[in-house]
């Protein structure tokens, strides 16, 4: 009976080990990240909705930008 308890126990050690790693491996990566800079999008409005939406996903119009939400390319421009 002493023998399955020990290799539970060690069982128990070796998992322990383990998520203790595994944890100090996400820290370094989150540090890691964090000290990285950002790389930021200039935000434009839609003409037609009004939301704000980086200029990469936004459609050049007459008078700004557009969403490329049907809804809003729907109503041809009027506020």
């Amino acid at each position: 009976m002493s023998k399955i308890i020990f290799w539970i126990v060690i069982a128990f050690v070796v998992l322990f080990a383990l998520r203790m790693v595994n944890v100090a491996k996400s820290r370094a990566r989150r540090a890691k990240d964090s000290a990285k800079p950002k790389a930021v999008e200039s935000m434009v409005q839609c003409r037609g909705c009004g939301v704000f939406l980086p200029r990469p996903d936004a459609m050049p119009a007459e008078g700004g930008y557009r969403c490329t939400d049907p809804r809003c390319m729907s109503r041809n421009g009027k506020v």
